[in-house]
């Protein structure tokens, strides 16, 4: 039987995650790109380093948004 909430999680349980084709996340893994480490020739990720590397994408991104007075005087142009 499977816990409910597993804290080590393989690639096929990450891409349903993320929502992203397993092909991609193993990409991801063999980069660099997404923490991960190697258990014989799979790939496993704890969970909370996983549900880090979201957030940290997150506030990236947020970053990237322009002010709402840039959006406003000029519809996103300076």
């Amino acid at each position: 039987m499977k816990p409910a909430n597993p804290t080590i999680l393989t690639v096929r349980e990450v891409a349903v995650y993320l929502r992203l084709h397993a092909v991609t996340v193993y990409r991801m893994a063999q980069h660099g790109a997404l923490p991960a480490f190697r258990v014989g020739r799979g790939w496993r990720f704890k969970r909370d380093q996983v549900d880090q590397w979201l957030l940290d994408r997150q506030i990236d991104n947020a970053m990237l948004v322009p002010p709402a007075a840039k959006l406003a005087r000029g519809k996103g142009r300076p």
